[in-house]
């Protein structure tokens, strides 16, 4: 049984092809925050998904172990520009 509805399958479909491509343009972590791995893993949404899902100019290029600091400390991130406050 599929658990999206064919809009959301669209989308995350393009949102795969756009993360490949995001992560191989930018291989280095963006957030270099202690205890970073260097290499990019994963893509924060500095805006949340919502409407910013497949937006690039909301993303960032992280590794897991700064993409979970930045996930727990919110209010942090923000000030340092690695996410940017849901208005």
């Amino acid at each position: 049984m599929n658990n999206h509805s064919k809009k959301m399958a669209k989308i995350n479909k393009e949102y795969t092809k756009l993360r490949i491509s995001y992560l191989t343009d930018k291989p280095n972590c963006m957030a270099s925050i202690p205890g970073c791995a260097l290499r990019s893993s994963e893509v924060h949404h500095k805006k949340g998904r919502g409407i910013h899902h497949n937006d690039v100019t909301t993303w960032l290029s992280v590794c897991r172990s700064c993409h979970t600091w930045i996930e727990l400390n919110q209010s942090e991130a923000i000030e340092l520009g690695f996410s940017i406050p849901k208005t």
